[in-house]
């Protein structure tokens, strides 16, 4: 019988040494530790760089938001953030708040008419920047779809002669065109964004799955090759934070909650939440001081006495201490209170058929 080293020497020797298995090593910054933790075990994670993610939810639930400081973590590190704005509506005035620099070339902004256009105007920036080697090679990508649900496949938009359908042309055979185009793409796509180095974002929206009695009866638009190239999929939900009462009510924002519903990078089915504040001008903002607080102290990181919050000798309610946290500068004396050993809370859930 031959040895191993026999049979190596025969075997590479025609195909060549094993290649090297496939591993994430660099995290994009969602700008909440809590979340960073859900996705990647780590506090300092996040989005995980040559990976394909899905995030889906309710309206206003924080994904655009979420997107774009994932973004920002982009830039930070040397590279680049690319925004394909399928349902027209990023607002290139706000996400510098979120801290996004819409300088061009830091900033890719399209808007594509067909699904298939947007995955290639990626690979084709991701491809130039690689090649003429404008940032550093292991610099990140982030490029962000928003939304899936949205993207319209050549073949729905198009007749055979390359013009635009009329839309009393459509029968239920294009009902199931964005799943065709997926399944078609999705494996070639995940493939160049491990080799590009690009983080995809594709943002969705939630349907109801008509007749389901038992388990989850929510799912996302696209069929099923998202959820299977996906190596990380984010569930998000919303309720309704509210102040006063009765005619006085007002709705001042949402508690998102995000449950990481598969994770191919780190431990599945752990769970994030946060406050997202509407503010006076209509645009929303994630609230990650307050987010933080409220972490701490379910953590038991934070005294609490009473309704108050202890800090710094003085006694102060959540919002008054997320003020002057904010006002003091002083977040980072929030993140020096996260534990070095965190083990996340056990839910015992039913199976979902």
């Amino acid at each position: 019988m031959a040895s191993a080293d026999d049979i190596a020497k025969a075997i590479f020797g025609a195909i060549g040494e094993n290649d090297e298995e496939s591993t994430v090593s660099q995290f994009l910054d969602t700008g909440y530790p809590e979340l960073n933790y859900a996705l990647s075990s780590r506090w300092d994670g996040g989005m995980p760089v040559g990976r394909i993610v899905e995030m889906f939810g309710p309206p206003s639930s924080g994904k655009t938001a979420i997107s774009t400081r994932a973004m920002a973590a982009a830039q930070k590190m040397g590279g680049i953030a690319a925004f394909m704005d399928h349902e027209r509506s990023f607002s290139m005035t706000l996400a510098p708040n979120l801290g996004l620099d819409t300088t061009p070339g830091k900033l890719v902004f399209k808007k594509p008419r067909t699904f298939e256009e947007s995955l290639n105007v990626v690979i084709k920036l991701a491809t130039a920047v690689r090649e003429k080697g404008v940032i550093a090679k292991d610099a990140p990508i982030c490029a962000v779809f928003d939304s899936l649900a949205s993207m319209v496949p050549q073949s729905k938009l198009y007749d055979k002669d390359g013009k635009d359908r009329e839309l009393d042309g459509y029968t239920m055979h294009d009902n199931t065109a964005l799943a065709r185009a997926t399944s078609a793409s999705f494996p070639a796509f995940n493939q160049m964004a491990e080799e590009l180095g690009i983080c995809a974002i594709f943002l969705n929206q939630m349907r109801l799955k008509p007749g389901v009695t038992y388990g989850d009866p929510t799912t996302t638009p696209g069929g099923e090759s998202p959820k299977f190239y996906a190596s990380t999929r984010i569930q998000l939900g919303a309720q309704r934070i509210a102040k006063g009462s009765g005619e006085s009510k007002e709705v001042i924002g949402s508690q998102i909650t995000a449950r990481v519903i598969k994770n191919k990078v780190a431990r599945p089915f752990l769970t994030a939440s946060w406050r997202f504040v509407f503010l006076e001008d209509g645009t929303g903002k994630f609230d990650v001081t307050r987010s933080m607080i409220d972490f701490l102290l379910r953590e038991k990181r934070l005294e609490k006495a009473g309704n108050y919050v202890v800090w710094d000798g003085g006694k102060y309610y959540p919002d008054a201490l997320t003020a002057k946290i904010d006002k003091d500068g002083t977040y980072d004396k929030l993140l020096a209170l996260l534990p070095a050993a965190y083990e996340p809370p056990i839910v015992a859930e039913a199976a979902e058929e």
